[in-house]
């Protein structure tokens, strides 16, 4: 996990450079990090590291918003983690907890957060590409002959690798940003 992560580093750093808003998407690499392998090894987002992490990575960027005065992309980045909460509720609901827990659901504000920051395209991109990886991993694993229909699998890590993807891609031009 240490190597996807220092990618995940030197990607955000191309796609944001040596800017103030580097700094609360680097925690946010690492937070999410540290809950892809909570979540691998215990099958759960764990609370106590994913709330309040949360809003020490949301503080972050307020201040390096503050520092930059992009107050907008603040906005549509709030609107992000709205929509992505909305969206993981709505889901939840709808497979009644099966595959996709109330910790998923928790983790989706910080990931609608970082990836609206950069655009909304970026945040459409990031749930299209959980939904891939997340469904290769699957596939993979029942033609491995390790998973069948009812084994559960945990989504966390598909949904932290979609928004760490949808951000990396930005910087290399796969996404393009609106100016």
């Amino acid at each position: 996990m240490a190597v996807v992560t220092a990618a995940g580093a030197v990607g955000f750093l191309h796609t944001l450079g040596f800017e103030p808003v580097l700094v609360p998407f680097l925690a946010f690499l690492t937070l999410t990090s540290a809950l892809v392998v909570t979540d691998l090894e215990a099958f759960r987002i764990v609370d106590r590291l994913n709330l309040p992490g949360t809003g020490i990575v949301g503080v972050l960027l307020v201040g390096a918003v503050a520092v930059t005065g992009t107050w907008s992309e603040l906005l549509r980045a709030l609107g992000g983690a709205t929509a992505y909460f909305v969206g993981a509720s709505l889901l939840f609901v709808l497979v009644r907890g099966r595959g996709f827990g109330a910790g998923d659901v928790k983790l989706a504000p910080q990931l609608g957060l970082f990836t609206a920051y950069l655009g909304w395209g970026v945040l459409g991109w990031a749930v299209f590409a959980t939904a891939m990886i997340g469904g290769f991993v699957a596939l993979v694993l029942v033609v491995a002959g390790t998973a069948g229909r009812k084994t559960e699998l945990p989504y966390g890590p598909p949904m932290v690798l979609g928004a760490w993807a949808a951000i990396v891609l930005v910087g290399v031009g796969a996404i393009p940003i609106p100016s």
